[in-house]
């Protein structure tokens, strides 16, 4: 996790330069949370979605929309909160009747209307002299303001006197009328009524708020789907991160200013877990890495948060809603997830000595922090620099054999020895954890809760807690039974446009283990092919680029005779960009008293 809190340290370092809020926190995401471009958009407001959602489709934005709304249960991290939601939050906050306010708005409204105004909505006598010494006073200030612009032109001692003079008739003329205004135009009792009435008018707002909040929950739990897509709505600024660059930071960041931001980051200790921060080691064969950043301001129609900051507002309930200090579930709503820390392309250059051969290694996973990175070496043509990049492909990243390599890592991290072929030493982290997409009846919104949360918090709580190795690696066997390099299959595949035939150069290939724990996700050179070494087995072929259609195929391999794949990709216009959440910078609310 060293570079990763790098990282992390970074983006927040940018942000504070960027925001003078002091109640707004960056907090780090310890956990895989990857979200593609089609599960973003299902977030945007439902004028900005091509297709109406329905299904499976809904029920993958309301999952998304629980994740992105879970309140914070710690300060020194963000992650899913199964206990603790903005919906649930929220919504039993502006459940609870504000009596007081309606009874002032019932009460004040009519006492401040009679004083100024009788039954048939004609001034009343007081407000009559009061709007006869206004203008009057009006007058005479203008009066006082163009004799004093005269006095630049006074050139005598006599002149100047006769103006001093003046000026003192007027100032006694303007205290006489101050005292006629008070006591015969009702000044004091006039402005009351109406501070009241503008008050009032605050008063009308809050309520609004207050009850717009309110229908568009209520409506949501009585009338099912159709509704529910209002309140999961969330406006992304900037709204079009997902669709070009104009959102986007690009970021290098070299070994040097990883160690010193670590370094920073360790002195900011209470800013981070514990179990994480204290993980120190050695990555000397990470020379740098690069990567685009984002920061995503996450807005909802429904939430307001100055009708729980007004001076309207009353709690009484037992459970507070804040303390202006503590993040924690002892609070109903101490904080409120605002800003995504959002990066992409993330590239790692390593060390060049290290070889091909050993960051294929088909016995082990390569991660940064809690992001999995590919078994493949790639070499920058420009300046000879080699890299990895991550896995981006959720169906990979959520299944089963992701999980079980990640939980041999953990398990078998002290029992498992360095390779004599992987002269590396950098860190094994805690086990990844993506944020999935279960299938799951549609509920009312008050009562729902992401069924995956839960298990998600437990596991990333007991990975955080784990212990590394004292001399741990990067490319480091995660298993102790290993796979025979021997016994492996040469796969030799082609990837061509369906129409043009021409080789699709950078095709993201995803190979999942059907009746095994392998996985593997590589990329096709510049001629559209690659070479996998595979054990025997049944496997899921997925292929990805950008404008083609994602191609899908069962592989079966019986032997160890090489075998050569030709795939076919069909061009549609479709962009498959992932962005992992690395943080989430949320708003602490003021002390609301009981």
């Amino acid at each position: 996790m060293k570079y990763y809190i790098s990282l992390f340290q970074k983006i927040k370092e940018y942000y504070k330069t960027q925001s003078t809020n002091e109640s707004e926190i960056p907090l780090i995401c310890p956990s895989l949370r990857v979200y593609n471009n089609e599960e973003m958009n299902l977030l945007l407001p439902q004028m900005l979605i091509d297709e109406t959602l329905k299904g499976e489709a809904f029920l993958k934005k309301q999952d998304i929309s629980f994740q992105l709304n879970s309140i914070p249960s710690s300060d020194k991290y963000w992650d899913v909160n199964p206990s603790n939601t903005l919906f649930d939050a929220y919504g039993k906050i502006i459940e609870v009747k504000q009596v007081e306010a309606e009874q002032i708005k019932e009460t004040e409204h009519l006492d401040a209307n009679k004083i100024l105004y009788d039954d048939k909505g004609k001034p009343t006598k007081e407000k009559k002299a009061y709007d006869k010494y206004l203008p009057l006073f009006d007058k005479l200030i203008t009066e006082w303001e163009e004799h004093v612009a005269k006095y630049n032109g006074l050139t005598t001692d006599d002149e100047k006197q006769v103006w001093l003079t003046k000026l003192n008739n007027i100032l006694l003329r303007k205290e006489k009328l101050i005292v006629d205004h008070k006591l015969l135009g009702h000044k004091e009792l006039i402005e009351n009524a109406m501070s009241k009435i503008n008050k009032l008018d605050g008063l009308d707002l809050f309520l609004a708020n207050l009850m717009n909040s309110r229908n568009i929950m209520e409506n949501s739990a009585k009338t099912g789907l159709q509704s529910l897509e209002t309140f999961h709505d969330i406006n992304f600024i900037p709204y079009d991160f997902m669709s070009n660059k104009n959102g986007w930071i690009k970021l290098t960041i070299d070994k040097k200013e990883l160690d010193e931001l670590y370094e920073r980051a360790k002195v900011q200790k209470d800013d981070f877990p514990k179990e994480i921060i204290t993980i120190d080691y050695d990555e000397k064969n990470i020379l740098g890495i690069e990567l685009e950043f984002s920061i995503v301001t996450l807005q909802r129609s429904w939430f307001s948060l100055s009708s729980l900051v007004s001076s309207f507002f009353k709690w009484t309930e037992a459970k507070s809603i804040s303390d202006g200090e503590t993040i924690s579930n002892d609070f109903l709503l101490p904080a409120f997830p605002k800003k995504m820390f959002l990066i992409q392309n993330l590239k790692i250059n390593i060390d060049p000595t290290v070889s091909a051969n050993v960051v294929s290694d088909i016995n082990q996973l390569i991660s940064f922090g809690p992001i999995i990175m590919k078994s493949q070496l790639f070499v920058n043509s420009n300046n000879n620099v080699s890299f990895i990049k991550a896995v981006r492909n959720k169906e990979t990243l959520r299944s089963n054999n992701v999980k079980y390599y990640s939980d041999k890592a953990e398990i078998n991290k002290v029992e498992t020895t360095n390779p004599v072929a992987a002269p590396v030493a950098t860190p094994v982290t805690a086990s990844p954890h993506i944020a999935v997409t279960p299938i799951r009846m549609a509920r009312p919104i008050m009562s729902a809760k992401p069924v995956m949360a839960a298990r998600t918090m437990d596991v990333s709580r007991t990975a955080m807690k784990s212990a590394v190795l004292g001399n741990p690696a990067l490319f480091k066997p995660v298993i102790i039974t290993t796979i025979n390099i021997g016994n492996l299959t040469t796969i030799v595949v082609n990837i061509k446009d369906s129409i043009t035939k021409q080789a699709i150069y950078k095709s993201e290939i995803s190979i999942i283990g059907i009746n095994n724990s392998f996985f593997k996700e590589i990329e096709s050179n510049k001629e559209g092919s690659t070479e996998i070494k595979l054990p025997v087995g049944n496997y899921k072929v997925i292929i990805v680029k950008d404008g083609y259609s994602v191609f899908e195929e069962e592989l079966k391999i019986e032997n160890q005779n090489t075998i050569s794949k030709e795939y076919s990709l069909n061009p549609e216009s479709v962009n498959y960009d992932s962005f992992f959440l690395i943080g989430m910078v949320c708003e602490k609310l003021p002390k609301i008293p009981n």
